[in-house]
């Protein structure tokens, strides 16, 4: 298994995979007790920030200070479609500071993350954190749902196996989350 994440803000076949799979992701946590994304009439899900994650420049909304759409660190959203032996599996979703929807005090955060299920349980998650840890050294952030008893194990389980240092689990309003450092 030759596991690899491609730049979905860069690439037009990643990019088109991940607005394809969005909802389908968006479905799935649906499932779970949050009221973050609901359907429209029409049968899209609300808010839709698709488009956020694979942008070239990240909304001025999304950032906690602005910064020049030539800022040679933009986008500050990013998605990374992960591929197995080529064939594109699902992604991962990275917040880099200032992106408004991450603690002040960490350089990045693990938004999303998504495997379509028959990649699940394969290694395939383990192996495209292992690249993007490698790639963005320094210290994280993520959160899981608190009823999301999937993710929950997921992370518990991976996050040792990555070699992370300082490792914190909390409960915060009752969700669950994780800070770490990587040291690339």
């Amino acid at each position: 298994m030759n596991i690899s994440i491609v730049d979905a803000w860069r690439a037009r076949e990643a990019r088109e995979f991940f607005r394809n799979v969005w909802p389908m992701y968006v479905h799935e946590l649906s499932g779970f007790d949050t009221s973050f994304y609901a359907l429209d009439e029409t049968g899209r899900w609300r808010p839709d920030i698709v488009d956020d994650w694979v942008s070239g420049v990240t909304p001025p909304a999304n950032l906690r200070a602005p910064r020049s759409a030539q800022d040679p660190m933009q986008p500050f959203q990013r998605a990374y479609v992960i591929t197995s032996d080529a064939r594109p599996v699902g992604f991962v979703c990275v917040g880099l500071r200032p992106f408004r929807y991450m603690p002040d005090d960490v350089d990045f955060s693990i938004a999303e993350l998504f495997l379509i299920h028959g990649s699940r349980g394969t290694g395939a998650g383990r192996h495209a954190l292992q690249l993007l840890l490698h790639r963005y050294p320094g210290r994280w952030h993520l959160c899981a749902i608190h009823d999301n008893a999937r993710a929950i194990r997921f992370w518990t389980k991976t996050l040792p196996l990555l070699g992370v240092r300082d490792l914190e689990t909390r409960r915060e309003s009752g969700d669950v989350t994780w800070r770490f450092v990587a040291e690339g």
